[in-house]
């Protein structure tokens, strides 16, 4: 039986996979397919880097948190808190880890989910266009960040990366983001300016 995480076609050469082909990929995972309502969303990868005791120092991993959507009418949809993540070894696209929030549950779930968000919000009010290179150039400086995480060198891009990642972050979901990734939220995007009393989350 074919391998369906099989690793990039060989002319790519040994460098890893871009995050937005992850991305792509992930979607098409009979992984996603099975485990994911159609309507879900990728949110903003979270990446790791495995330490010496793994026995692969400089393996980089991206923890996608997935949520749900709800189309509004009119346009844009109502966003939910994330209920799983998804961690894809970046070497090879390959899944390592699916973790179901409802089951771990890093954060207290009503009996009847509300939305924490909307999209689009209001940073992000300009054309699609204007959004779909927002987000190219952020997906784009993820490969660089994750470069150098794996090297073990100084991100010097890290100022146009906070200030992209604050813009397109989704509001609502902030706080949710901040307990699944908290040194790294709070590296790039500051400290939370307080509680999240409508969210629920931490």
């Amino acid at each position: 039986m074919p391998d369906p995480y099989a690793s990039p076609p060989k002319s790519r050469g040994p460098a890893p996979v871009r995050t937005e082909e992850l991305l792509v990929r992930l979607r098409r995972m009979p992984l996603f397919r099975q485990l994911a309502p159609m309507e879900s969303g990728l949110g903003w990868p979270v990446p790791l880097r495995l330490g010496p005791a793994s026995g692969d120092a400089g393996r980089i991993c991206l923890r996608v948190p997935l949520f749900g959507m709800r189309p509004r009418t009119g346009g844009g949809a109502e966003l939910f808190p994330p209920f799983a993540t998804v961690t894809l070894d970046r070497a090879t696209g390959r899944p390592m880890e699916y973790v179901d929030l409802r089951l771990t549950r890093p954060w207290p779930v009503p009996d009847r989910p509300e939305p924490a968000g909307s999209f689009p919000h209001a940073a992000v009010s300009g054309t699609v266009a204007d959004y779909r290179a927002a987000r190219g150039e952020l997906l784009a400086l993820y490969d660089d960040l994750c470069d150098h995480l794996a090297a073990r060198t100084p991100f010097a891009r890290g100022a146009r990366f906070s200030a992209l990642l604050r813009t397109l972050l989704e509001p609502g979901l902030e706080p949710y983001y901040r307990a699944l990734g908290p040194e790294f939220f709070a590296h790039f995007l500051g400290t939370a300016l307080g509680p999240a009393e409508d969210t629920g989350a931490p």
